[in-house]
């Protein structure tokens, strides 16, 4: 293509941009701050291929880009500058697709930040003054990795220089790490991939942390790692890269899946069918994989601001499994692995609060430290499964209140002060301490899980290795003949399932109606009335009733209804309650998952208190010995009661200790 006619194509996008992002520059320019403009591609694609035939990014689109970007900020310096984006282009590759026939070609895919350093100044232009007659030169050096001296000045003939860093020109650089999402990782393997980004995506403008899922586009290439030697890495530079709203495989739904997800969701019996889906090769356990079926559809995500909500009131959902050994524990995860839309898993036993949060890193190609996101919230949108979490200690489980609560993970590492969202629904799955778990044992004697932790799931099942001649020959027979078994089974396929369920969390969100939001009301305050007639109950709290409220929500998402119903309300109910039995529990004794006291803990709580303040008053004995002497006499009364003895004596030496 000639000069003349490159021009021509250069001003037919100048003419493009005015005519279609007018308003938008009118309202950048007079801001006064650095701002980037999307340009929708499908858009500008079709209004070339009309005008010349062909496609646009056949052009050369980075010099038609500075082109116009250079006509529209005429005089305009970097504390302004107004940047063009493309937005909108169809991926065109997968990371893991990556190697070097890619070399020097336009990638459009999405990406998963694993790591990413603050803006870092980069030379744009290096200002050189000769030391002979004291000329200043100037080189670009922005699409150079190294600053090149001039070697003569053609004033003087003098060969030495010297760089003015006051009068050179920089600009902002980003390094990033990205890796392949993890919908999209096959057999649970990725790739990691070193991107770069200058200006404006450099910019604090431009918010990106560790965690976020991206529409990236920008060139791959094959680079040396340094100029000395013959190494070579991958590295993309970025054209633009822009957090995805919806953290959803939305683009892989085609309009064709979504008539048939609606026609599905019609069908008489698609809840059975849904659950018999979620694990088919599992015999039994009907009413767990209810909830683990509640937990993948959730409660309702802000509509207003696409996952970006403030509000304290979650809609994920967490399960708690906790199984005798050798009862299909891991199996069940293994089941969900095929089938949910986008899920991890994690071993407690290999796993530290780095790795389960968020980590301080050094970055090896600048020296600086950066956040990298842990699983938590790697997960982010998904489902997290941690296998053996009774295994993690104390302190890494406490660590997860706050993804569990807030949906998010605050740090403060390396000087490094980033909250990163972590929409997440976690999956636990625990061995109780004995091996085998106990009903009629109270459930912090069993497992090693803080209570303010363990308060913050939903529903928590025990599954118990029972013996039952007629169920075990039916699992015998069930597991000797799987395949026959599962084709008995009438299932989903997995695409269409894992299709199903990001349908329903991307588009439906139901609403209770009166006789629901009644059902759930009635159920609440009969449950805490009759508590409060019985002084060993510990009733129910307030977040019991928001786990029940996002269950009926979820049940009503499963046949994609704008509308929960009393029947779906009493389905959650039905779900809750079975799984509070499971470990001995009722509605009315539910607190004892957030240790709420009873009238009978709290009598001898001051039984005990007033037993060590009139022991301390006769100065008869150590206070030691005292504890030990009120521990013997106060022993009987907990046992006559049913009460934890260590929790008594514990709470009443605090409070004795802290003056109450």
């Amino acid at each position: 293509m000639s000069k003349d006619a490159n021009d021509e194509e250069k001003s037919l996008f100048l003419r493009y941009v005015l005519a279609n992002y007018g308003e938008q520059l009118h309202l950048a320019k007079s801001e006064n701050k650095p701002t980037k403009i999307n340009v929708d591609y499908p858009l500008l694609n079709e209004y070339y291929y009309k005008q010349t035939g062909k496609e646009f990014l056949t052009f050369g689109y980075e010099k038609f880009l500075k082109y116009v970007e250079n006509r529209i900020n005429n005089g305009r310096t970097d504390h302004n500058h107004i940047t063009l984006k493309l937005v909108e282009i169809p991926p065109n590759v997968l990371l893991h697709d990556l190697d070097t026939s890619y070399n020097g070609e336009l990638i459009s895919s999405k990406a998963m930040i694993k790591t990413i350093t603050d803006p870092i100044p980069a030379l744009k232009q290096a200002a050189f003054i000769c030391q002979g007659c004291g000329m200043m030169h100037y080189i670009d050096t922005a699409d150079s990795n190294q600053v090149v001296m001039p070697s003569l000045c053609p004033s003087c003939g003098n060969r030495n220089f010297k760089m003015v860093p006051e009068s050179s020109t920089f600009h902002n650089i980003r390094w990033v790490k990205l890796e392949e999402p993890l919908e999209y990782r096959q057999g649970g393997n990725t790739r990691e991939f070193k991107g770069y980004m200058q200006d404006y995506l450099a910019s604090p403008q431009h918010n990106l942390k560790a965690g976020d899922v991206c529409d990236i586009l920008g060139t791959f290439n094959v680079e040396r790692t340094s100029p000395d030697k013959n190494d070579f890495e991958f590295l993309i530079k970025l054209h633009n890269i822009a957090p995805v709203d919806d953290a959803f495989e939305d683009y892989r739904i085609t309009e064709s899946d979504k008539e048939k997800i609606r026609e599905l969701s019609q069908s008489e019996g698609i809840y059975q069918k849904l659950v018999d889906t979620l694990a088919p090769e599992i015999y039994g356990y009907d009413t767990v994989k209810e909830g683990l079926l509640l937990q993948l559809f959730e409660g309702n995500r802000p509509l207003n601001d696409n996952f970006k909500s403030d509000s304290m009131d979650r809609w994920t959902i967490h399960v708690l499994l906790i199984g005798d050994p050798g009862i299909g524990k891991s199996q069940i995860i293994s089941a969900l692995k095929k089938r949910a839309p986008k899920i991890m898993s994690i071993g407690g036993t290999s796993t530290s609060q780095a790795g389960l949060t968020v980590s301080a890193v050094k970055d090896e190609l600048t020296g600086t430290w950066t956040l990298e996101a842990g699983a938590v919230v790697l997960a982010d949108t998904g489902l997290l499964c941690v296998d053996e979490y009774d295994k993690l200690n104390p302190h890494t489980q406490k660590s997860l209140n706050e993804p569990m609560e807030q949906l998010s993970v605050s740090s403060a590492k390396a000087n490094l002060v980033q909250t990163m969202t972590a929409r997440t629904s976690i999956l636990a799955v625990a061995n109780p301490k004995y091996s085998r778990f106990n009903k009629f044992k109270t459930i912090k004697e069993q497992i090693d899980i803080p209570e303010s932790n363990l308060s913050r799931f939903d529903l928590v099942f025990a599954l118990e290795d029972n013996i039952n001649p007629d169920k075990d020959r039916m699992l015998a027979t069930s597991l000797l003949n799987k395949e026959s078994f599962m084709k008995d089974v009438d299932v989903l396929d997995e695409d269409l399932f894992k299709k199903y369920v990001t349908y329903a969390k991307m588009e439906c969100f139901p609403v209770l109606d009166q006789p629901a939001q009644k059902l759930l009301v009635d159920f609440y305050v009969n449950t805490r009335r009759a508590a409060a007639r019985d002084d060993s109950a510990k009733p129910i709290t307030a977040r019991d009733l928001k786990a029940i409220e996002r269950l009926t929500i979820a049940r009503a998402k499963t046949e994609l209804r704008e509308v929960a119903t009393i029947d779906d309300a009493k389905a959650a109910l039905r779900i809750y309650s079975a799984s509070l039995e499971t470990i001995g529990l009722t509605p009315e004794t539910a607190g004892e998952l957030e240790h709420v006291w009873s009238n009978n803990e709290i009598k001898l709580v001051k039984e005990a208190e007033d037993m060590i303040k009139i022991l301390i008053d006769r100065d008869e004995m150590f206070y030691e010995d005292i504890l030990v002497d009120v521990r013997h006499k106060i022993g009987l009364r907990c046992h006559e009661m049913k009460c934890d003895l260590d929790d008594i004596m514990n709470e009443a030496r605090k409070n004795v200790e802290n003056g109450f």
